[in-house]
């Protein structure tokens, strides 16, 4: 099990429990970059009783996670992370052919519809940017339909601007750093490629004045961008939104599906039938009417194509983590 740096308690746990109630021995690898909270965990399971053995936790760097990955006593790897990195652990797992449940990268869309209310949406978009735009299941596109645009963009760019950009234990900020200074500047990069490309910086897209320490980078709001553009196909991993504007429900539909990802998405309508509606067509593993992430304790948690394979969550998760075997019994003779 390798977990990522944004989400290594929640997503150690997310692999970890399923796992052992299939019956199931681990080794548990965190990210370089955030070992300690996972390293807490293996307190956890002393402190519960578990044998030596059950739960292995390691740390390193690739070399590590390598190790485990091609270990012919693994059976199944579960990795969350970049597509790239998705890739290398399903080339690893080859050899021997490992199970992989693979949760990825993703480029979610919501869409808003003309009824919608455009504050509910401009806090929704907010609050996407402010997690630092680190997390794959949060809302990166926002496509709008035209005739509400303009309003929504001005309520989101009211919110932004009031975001407090600061060290995470301070209780008056809002959002905290990026992961380390090469995710900042690839993002600036990004950020400026996107205007190159006709974009419009609408708001935020520098670095915090009072912040010359840390990888602090201001929520960013550009308009005017096509689905073309780099910045509109492209996983960020920032907090960067993207606003984009859709004439009628297939032209929505035909925009939130346009993505080599498909792992999250949302509509916000008042028309129920046309939120379940549109839900059903965009392709991806999740969808939410009306907001941009259910909590739901036993919902799947995984996507469509290069988001990942497998799902996670709930009695799906412990799914993953079993075998089907079929055994048959002649009663009519020996």
């Amino acid at each position: 099990m390798i977990a990522p740096f944004n989400g290594p308690t929640f997503v150690s746990f997310l692999k970890l429990v399923p796992a052992l109630a299939a019956g199931c021995t681990v080794v548990l690898k965190p990210s370089p970059y955030t070992p300690l909270e996972v390293l807490a965990i293996g307190d956890l399971v002393q402190e519960a009783g578990l044998p030596p053995g059950v739960v292995n936790i390691i740390s390193g760097e690739l070399d590590a996670s390598v190790e485990v990955t091609t270990n012919p006593g693994v059976d199944i790897i579960s990795f969350t992370g970049s597509t790239a990195v998705g890739r290398m652990v399903m080339a690893q797992a080859a050899p021997d052919l490992k199970r992989v449940v693979l949760e990825l990268g993703g480029k979610n869309a919501v869409i808003v519809f003309a009824d919608a209310d455009p504050d509910r949406v401009a806090l929704e978009v907010a609050a996407n940017a402010t997690f630092a735009g680190q997390g794959c299941m949060l809302m990166s596109r926002t496509l709008v339909e035209q005739s509400i645009r303009d309003e929504v963009v001005a309520k989101a760019i009211a919110l932004l601007d009031q975001v407090t950009v600061g060290d995470p234990s301070d209780p008056t900020a809002v959002m905290g750093p990026l992961i380390r200074d090469s995710a900042r500047t690839r993002i600036e990069g990004m950020i400026s490629a996107a205007q190159d490309d006709g974009a419009t910086l609408a708001c935020g897209g520098g670095r915090p004045e009072h912040l010359p320490k840390g990888y602090f980078l201001n929520p960013t709001l550009l308009t005017g961008v096509d689905p073309s553009m780099g910045i509109a196909q492209q996983e960020v991993f920032g907090p960067v939104q993207s606003v984009l504007s859709f004439r009628d429900e297939d032209d929505a539909i035909r925009m939130a599906n346009d993505s080599q990802y498909g792992l999250n998405g949302s509509v916000f309508t008042a028309d129920v039938e046309r939120g379940f509606r549109v839900a059903e067509r965009v392709r991806t593993g999740r969808m939410s009417i009306n907001s941009s992430f259910s909590a739901n304790p036993d919902a799947p948690i995984g996507g469509y194509k290069h988001s990942g394979m497998g799902r996670e969550n709930g009695s799906f998760g412990v799914t993953e983590f079993t075998n089907s075997k079929f055994v048959s019994y002649n009663a009519g003779g020996s």
